[in-house]
Parts: structure tokens; C-alpha cells; sequence
């Protein structure tokens, strides 16, 4: 059975200290929503923040117009699954009063150290017609081949390794919270977000596919986010940077790259 063309969209953007960088993120979302004409309903999870990033995003999201509703939550307990899961029912919530049904409502996540590109939705829209309920995009790491005294050729080499590991043709094997649509009725079905971190995104596509729903790949849908080499959380860039950088000891160089597509699987430390 297709999917039918979705009629309302939540995204949801947990942040966590994020005031240097969520700014950027809202504006890019406020510009990929503005070349959609269905109800969407954007939530920022204020996550235990102890910076500005919950006053900037009420700035933001003040700003929206048309049938477009923006919320900031904060909350301050639990982990970044707990925020997404309670930005996504505060997001359905809000398309309600659209009366958008949930199996015709798209629940869209990324991070708030990312920006979407500005056919973000037109992109995964196109791919909701299909017979799936669960699109994975890829995720573009900037600036982190610039840190030198981080990043050497030999760890720059051993991300492409693994990019390539994971791409098959026109699909990939890559799982990212910050570039995914899950369809409502679905993620709802499956109980939403695991609270398994790291690691939720990739428990909840497990979750679907074992209920039996189709779950594809669009290697195209690319979302950029920060190659900041200070680690935020366990489990991120930097602290695979610094594990990798064990691996690979050597001098660094002044010669970089250009960004390269990081699957989210290679940034965790598992203990």
C-alpha cells in the first residue's frame, strides 16, 4: 500500500547548549518550510540548556507565518530521547487543531547543530509517496579536516572507508536523528523513540522494520552539521576523533579535504 501525500509535518530540533549555533539551524528550517503550503508545526526541545539557546529559539520561531506553528520546550531531566519523544507529541498536538490525521502526518527530525538544506521537505516529500514509512538521509560533517592538529590524513581516510562501507548504489546503510521522516501513525505504533542512547535513531528503524513497515534510504537528502572536534556527549565526533586519533598516531598536516558525509553509527563510543 503507498503512502498517501502527507497533509501535516512536525519537526522536532532537541538542543542542548546550543545558542551559537541554533539560530543558523531555525532560519534554514523557516526557509525549507516556506516552499511548503500543509501545516507544519516546528518544536525546539530546550534541553536541560543552561545558555541562551531557548531565548533565541522563541526569537525564531516567533517569526513563522502561514500554517506554520512553532513551540519551545524545555525540559530538564532525561536523555536526547526523551527530548525528541516530547517534542514529537508536542508537535502532533499542535497539528491537531489542522485536523491532520497521524497516518497523514510526517514527524521530521534534526539537530540543532545542523541546517537543512532549502528543499529539505519538497526532497522528503517526494520520497513519502513511496511505499515506506521511515526515510533516512545522509549527514555532511563541516569543518572538521580543518582542525590540523586533530585530524590526519590516515583518520581523514579511515572516515571514507567507512562512508563507502555503507553505500550501495542508490541506498545506504547510514542512520542519522539529524536527517529522518518517520510517518505518525507508525513511530506511534512502535511506541516512539527507544530511550536507547546513543543509538535511539538506528533502535527505531529496528523497531519498524520488525513490525513489518518499509523502511528506505535517500542518499540525496544530504543535511550539513558541525565537525566541532570538543566532544558534547558521549559518543560524538569528538570523542571518535580522539579515539581514532590513538589509532592513527602521526603528524598532523596543513593539507584538508572537502566536508565529507560521516555516518552517525561511526560517532559513538560504545562502551
Amino acid at each position: 500500500m503507498r503512502s498517501a501525500p502527507p497533509e501535516g509535518i512536525t519537526i522536532v530540533v532537541p538542543a542542548h547548549n546550543e545558542a551559537g549555533l541554533v539560530r543558523e539551524c531555525l532560519v534554514a528550517i523557516r526557509a525549507a518550510i516556506a516552499r511548503t503550503r500543509i501545516p507544519v508545526a516546528v518544536v525546539l526541545v530546550a534541553h536541560r540548556c543552561s545558555d541562551a539557546t531557548e531565548q533565541i529559539a522563541r526569537e525564531e520561531l516567533s517569526t513563522l507565518t502561514g500554517p506554520t506553528e512553532g513551540l519551545v520546550l524545555t525540559l530538564e531531566s532525561g536523555t536526547v530521547a526523551t527530548a525528541r519523544a516530547a517534542g514529537a507529541m508536542a508537535g502532533l498536538h499542535l497539528l491537531t487543531a489542522y485536523g491532520v490525521r497521524f497516518e497523514s502526518t510526517w514527524l521530521m527530525s534534526t539537530d540543532a547543530d545542523s541546517r537543512v538544506p532549502k528543499d529539505w521537505i519538497d526532497r522528503f516529500r517526494r520520497r513519502m509517496l513511496r511505499d515506506a514509512v521511515a526515510i533516512t538521509g545522509m549527514v555532511r560533517v563541516e569543518g572538521w579536516e580543518d582542525d590540523h592538529l586533530a585530524v590526519s590524513p590516515r583518520i581523514s581516510d579511515a572516515y571514507h572507508r567507512i562512508i563507502a562501507a555503507g553505500m550501495h548504489g542508490e541506498s545506504h546503510d547510514h542512520v542519522y536523528a539529524a536527517n529522518l521522516a518517520v510517518r505518525a501513525d507508525a513511530y506511534l505504533e512502535v511506541g516512539g523513540w527507544p530511550d536507547q542512547v546513543p543509538g535511539e535513531d538506528a533502535a527505531l528503524l529496528t523497531a519498524l522494520r520488525r513490525s513489518g513497515r518499509t523502511v528506505v534510504s535517500a542518499p540525496e537528502i544530504v543535511v550539513s552539521t558541525s565537525g566541532r572536534t570538543l566532544p558534547r556527549a558521549a559518543g560524538g565526533l569528538g570523542a571518535l576523533l580522539g579515539r581514532l586519533a590513538e589509532a592513527y598516531p602521526e603528524a598532523p598536516t596543513t593539507s584538508a579535504k572537502a566536508a565529507q558525509i560521516i555516518p552517525r553509527q561511526a560517532l559513538r563510543l560504545r562502551s
